[in-house]
This record gives C-alpha cells, structure tokens and sequence, in this order.
C-alpha cells in the first residue's frame, strides 16, 4: 500500500522535469533577448564620384584602370537618364559606349522570388581584370571599381549566378 504522504512516482519526477523545461525555455527567450539589444550597424554613406573636369576618353587597347573614369561616366549618364534600372539596359549603355558585350556579366532583374532587383551589377573583363559597376534602382545611384578577376582562370567578374547576355 501507498503512503498518503507520498505523490505517486510518476508525479514526483514530472516535476522536476517541467521546472527543467521551463528554466531552459525561460534562458533562451532571455538569450534572444539579449541578440536584439547593442549597437547598431551604420549603413556607410556612399559617395559619387566626382565629376572630371575633362570628358575621359575610352582606351580600347587600355586597361581596366585606363578605362575606370569612362565607364564612372557611362554610368553616370545611365543613372541619370530615364531608362529602366534593368539589365538590359544597363549592358546596352556600357556596349555602345565601346566595351565588349562578349566580355561583359550582369546581374537579374529579379530576385528568385519574384522581386525587383535592388539594383543592378555590370561587369566588363580586361584581361585579368574587371571593371564593375552598380546602379540602384531606388535613387539612381552609381558606383564603380576596377578589379582584380576571380575563378582559376581569373575570368570571373561578378561571383554568382548571373544572367545571360543573348541579346
């Protein structure tokens, strides 16, 4: 016979076991909590480059460097034209300003999930370097830099997925 003092086994060990699980439940929400708290990161101004006084000419035998304030300033008229912040687009102002098309990478115009691209990456190869460039679609902004090439075969400008240029 049972003691009446006594809870039954089952019930004495439920206990500990649910205070166990509360305490550990209770240190978790308190470990999220605590994720949520402290600095915040800054998002650093971006700054246009600055206008040249002299138009920069194109170098077609030049290289990525020779060729950075050209392709600053075709995109800098891109940025502030009125077409489309697309890929197309942006690949046909950088091709008919003289850079190979066949040399060139860019990036969707949506995301996987259906949405408009934030913005949109070109990039064009000069030998084993790139020159890349960034335009935004919410504020037409630009940016632009000449880069090392990436991959084995430092034939990489864009790492990724990019899409076709078949146009």
């Amino acid at each position: 016979m049972r003691s009446p003092l006594r809870p039954p086994a089952s019930r004495a060990s439920a206990r500990p076991a649910a205070a166990l699980t509360a305490l550990a439940l209770t240190a978790c929400l308190l470990a999220g909590c605590s994720l949520l708290e402290g600095p915040v990161p800054e998002t650093p101004e971006r700054v246009e480059p600055p206008v040249p006084e002299a138009p920069p000419v194109f170098f077609p035998e030049g290289g990525a460097a020779d060729n950075l304030p050209y392709f600053t300033e075709v995109l800098r008229a891109f940025a502030a034209g009125e077409q489309p912040v697309q890929g197309v687009p942006v690949v046909d102002a950088v091709a008919s300003a003289g850079f190979d098309k066949a040399a060139m990478q860019v990036s969707f115009d949506e995301s996987k999930t259906g949405l408009a691209a934030d913005s949109i990456f070109v990039s064009v190869r000069i030998g084993a370097d790139c020159l890349i460039g960034q335009v935004v679609a919410e504020d037409r902004g630009f940016a632009a830099e000449a880069k090392p090439a990436l991959g084995p075969a430092q034939d990489i400008c864009l790492i990724g997925s990019t899409r076709a240029i078949d146009w």
